[in-house]
């Protein structure tokens, strides 16, 4: 079993009862809320992260998180209770609500916002420090990410979190077992159970600077750099520095040459995938479920990039756990890899090694695929998801899991039940 399935597994035996998913049914319908216009989506493992054009941000599925005597809450509600529908995040201390947000990231089970005064906010789970507070106390709402300021960017996904500030540095925090921070943490342990090192404030990666953009894959992290080429570090047993080798690299190293022009990059849970100028699409890294879209699967990982083939026209890609996402110029979403809870989103629940369409979804202008689920976003302004939904975090006001697309409901608590309404038309 690996080390991500053990935390898990972990985590839910020590939940409160409170927490514990309801049943799969609808919650009801009474008062409707007013809906924002959403322009950016974003997800965990198992909760779904929206920001609003308003800079309010919106959260909703899994609440409960840590391991073993730790309990905290990912949606910065200050409650332990899973929401089916989304729910807005609160303010730092529990006051008010999260406001002048300019940008989100969700990690494996905490979740980030940078304001547009340039300080960012975290708030979930603690317990490798990925909240950078100087701490490892788990947060049920905001809390200030120590010592950082003037950040332009955010990137990150599994325990670990990556900053980018105006003077062109780049800063990590969270676990480091594999490297993934890019600085040596060898002087600071991770508190029991974690095992290797830990920084609980964000330390400078070495070797990096002006980066156009910087992610995080579960245990790897990636830069794009200013000549569109890409730098990775962190673990690379399954290939996901995608430099032809298969082992860790705690400094950066050049991805294969044989990507170049690359204008966007992301990083799944041990794969990565590529969009170049050309609209081709590029993947790398684990390919178990067929996530690297080269007509097999094999626990043998690809360490070079390879182009998917029957693919054009892409204008963004995304890297969710085992799967792997593009949006063509039409407006289509095309999905390949694990398909055991729908997450392609294709009607089936069965893996595809080559891309197929999302069904039922056109004009989409803006997608996310997390670790078992999908956002996307079409042009009248509706927000959809599919995939697993166990703890509701398709936002449906249900815990069904969905082969096909279904629309995110919004809506605001009224007794015991859940009042819901679409996304209005922008």
């Amino acid at each position: 079993m690996s080390i991500r399935r053990i935390l898990i597994c972990l985590s839910f035996l020590f939940i409160i009862g409170s927490a514990a998913p309801a049943p799969a049914t609808s919650q009801g319908a009474i008062m409707p809320l007013a809906t924002p216009q959403i322009i950016s989506i974003w997800g965990g493992a198992r909760h779904s992260l929206v920001l609003a054009a308003d800079g309010t941000v919106w959260d909703w599925g899994l609440s409960h998180c840590g391991l073993v005597t730790s309990v905290c809450s990912m949606l910065g509600d200050g409650t332990f209770f899973d929401r089916h529908v989304p729910i807005q995040v609160h303010g730092p201390d529990n006051v008010g609500y999260l406001s002048a947000i300019s940008a989100i990231m969700g990690g494996e089970q905490h979740s980030f916002a940078l304001k547009s005064d340039g300080t960012v906010w975290a708030w979930g789970w603690n317990g490798a420090g990925q909240l950078g507070d100087g701490t490892y106390t788990d947060r049920l709402t905001p809390t200030q990410v120590s010592g950082l300021s003037a950040v332009t960017r955010l990137g990150g996904r599994g325990y670990h979190n990556l900053a980018v500030k105006a003077d062109g540095t780049v800063w990590a925090w969270g676990w480091n077992n594999h490297g993934q921070l890019g600085h040596d943490t060898s002087a600071s342990p991770c508190p029991v159970p974690l095992d290797m090192t830990c920084s609980n404030v964000p330390v400078q990666v070495v070797g990096v600077t002006n980066p156009l953009t910087v992610t995080g894959g579960g245990f790897f992290s990636l830069a794009l750099m200013p000549d569109h080429t890409l730098l990775a570090w962190g673990q690379g047993s399954l290939g996901e520095l995608g430099n032809g080798a298969s082992s860790d690299s705690a400094t950066p190293v050049h991805v294969s040459n044989v990507l170049s022009n690359v204008v966007q990059v992301s990083a799944g849970w041990h794969h990565a995938v590529a969009l170049t100028a050309d609209g081709s699409v590029w993947a790398w890294g684990d390919n178990t479920y067929g996530e690297i879209g080269n007509g097999t699967a094999s626990t043998t990982g690809v360490n070079v990039p390879y182009r998917v083939a029957g693919l054009s026209h892409a204008v963004a890609v995304s890297a969710g756990d085992g799967h792997t996402s593009a949006l063509t110029v039409d407006g289509t979403v095309w999905k390949w890899g694990k398909n055991d809870v729908g997450e392609l989103g294709d009607g089936t629940w069965v893996d595809k090694h080559t891309p197929v369409a999302a069904v039922g979804l056109t004009h989409v202008i803006a997608m996310t695929a997390r670790d078992y689920h999908n956002l996307a976003i079409t042009a009248d302004g509706s927000l959809w998801a599919w995939g697993s939904n166990n703890y509701g975090q398709l936002g449906d006001n249900t815990t069904i899991d969905r082969a096909t697309p279904v629309q995110v409901l919004f809506g605001q608590p009224s007794g015991t039940l859940w009042a819901f309404l679409p996304l209005v038309q922008r």
